[in-house]
C-alpha cells in the first residue's frame, strides 16, 4: 500500500488502554489503565513512539512501531493535559473516600470527600460522592444542603453531569423526598430534554405518589421520544390496566359512593414488580478526556 500520502501526518499524544490485575485471590479485581505517549511518524512504515509519565515529561523510554501495529493498538487524544498538583490531590481523596465508602466505613469516607472539597469546592465529583453519603447515613438535611450547592454550580449544566441529577433523583425518590426528586429529574431534562430515560424515571415519580395521570403523561412523552422504549410501553400498560379497574371498582360502588379503597391483588402484585425493577438510566454523553 502506498503510505506516502500519510507521511507525518501521525503526530500528537496517543494512548494504549490495557487491563492489569491488582491482589489476589477473593481480593483479586482488574482495572484499566492508559499509558500514554508522543507519537510521530517517522516514515512510511514507521511511528516514534515517547512515552510520558504521570507528569507528563517524557520517561526516557523511545521505540519505534511499524505503521499498522501502531494505527491497531493507540488512540489519540486531543485533549490530554497533565493534572495540576492540587486536581491530583483531588482525585486521591476521593479516590480514598470511596474505598472507605465499599468497606463500610462512612465516617471515614466522609472526612476524604470534606478533604476532596477543601481542594475543589464546586467538585462535582466530590459533592455528588458526599451527597449520596449523607443519604446513606440517614442524614437528609446535610443532603439536601448539597444538593442545593450542586444546583449552583455552573458546570453542573454541562451534558455528561445529567446522571448526577438523575442519581441524585433516584436517592431521594427512595427517601420519599418527592419534591426534592422531581426538582432534580427536572433538572437533569433540561440539561438533556431527548433523552427518553429521565421522563420515564419522572413518571415512575408521579406513579409512587399515585398520581397516575401525571406519570401517564410523562409516560407519554418518553415514548414520544422513543416508541420502542419497551419498558416505557411495559409501564403504560400497567398504568392503563390500573385506570381502568379503579373505574370499574368506581361503577361498581354506585354513583355518590365511595370507591372500595383495596386495591385488586394483581395491581398490587404488578407494583411490586415496578418497585423491585431498576430505575432507567439516561444515555451517557460522550466521555470527556
Amino acid at each position: 500500500m502506498d503510505r506516502s500520502r500519510y507521511l507525518k501526518k501521525i503526530q500528537g499524544v496517543f494512548y494504549e488502554e490495557s487491563t492489569i490485575t491488582l491482589g489476589t485471590g477473593h481480593t483479586q479485581k482488574t482495572q484499566k489503565v492508559k499509558n500514554y505517549c508522543r507519537a510521530e511518524q517517522v516514515d512510511e512504515e514507521k511511528v516514534k513512539l515517547t512515552f510520558l509519565g504521570n507528569d507528563g515529561n517524557p520517561t526516557g523510554i523511545v521505540i519505534e512501531l511499524p505503521y499498522d501495529e501502531f494505527l491497531k493498538r493507540y488512540t489519540l487524544d486531543p485533549n490530554y493535559r497533565v493534572k495540576s498538583k492540587e486536581e491530583a490531590e483531588h482525585d486521591r481523596h476521593v479516590a480514598i473516600a470511596e474505598k472507605h465508602r465499599s468497606r463500610g466505613e462512612l465516617f471515614s469516607a466522609e472526612f476524604e470527600y470534606t478533604n476532596a472539597l477543601k481542594v475543589d469546592p464546586e467538585s462535582i465529583r466530590a459533592n455528588f460522592g458526599i451527597g449520596t453519603l449523607y443519604m446513606e447515613m440517614g442524614d437528609t438535611a446535610k443532603a439536601k444542603a448539597v444538593f442545593q450547592k450542586l444546583s449552583e454550580i455552573d458546570a453542573i449544566f454541562e451534558e455528561d453531569n445529567k446522571h448526577i441529577f438523575n442519581e441524585f433523583g433516584i436517592e431521594l425518590r427512595k427517601a420519599n423526598m418527592v419534591e426534592e426528586a422531581l426538582a432534580n429529574y427536572l433538572k437533569a431534562i433540561a440539561i438533556s430534554p431527548s433523552d427518553e430515560h429521565l421522563h420515564f424515571n419522572v413518571a415512575r415519580l408521579y406513579y409512587d405518589k399515585k398520581d397516575l395521570d401525571s406519570a401517564m403523561e410523562w409516560l407519554k412523552k418518553a415514548l414520544e421520544i422513543n416508541p420502542h422504549f419497551r419498558d416505557a410501553r411495559n409501564f403504560e400498560a400497567l398504568i392503563l390496566r390500573e385506570t381502568q379497574a379503579h373505574s370499574a371498582r368506581k361503577e361498581t360502588a354506585g354513583e355518590g359512593e365511595a370507591p372500595e379503597a383495596t386495591d385488586d391483588p394483581d395491581a398490587a402484585l404488578r407494583r411490586r414488580r415496578l418497585e423491585a425493577g431498576q430505575d432507567a438510566t439516561p444515555e451517557k454523553a460522550p466521555p470527556k478526556r
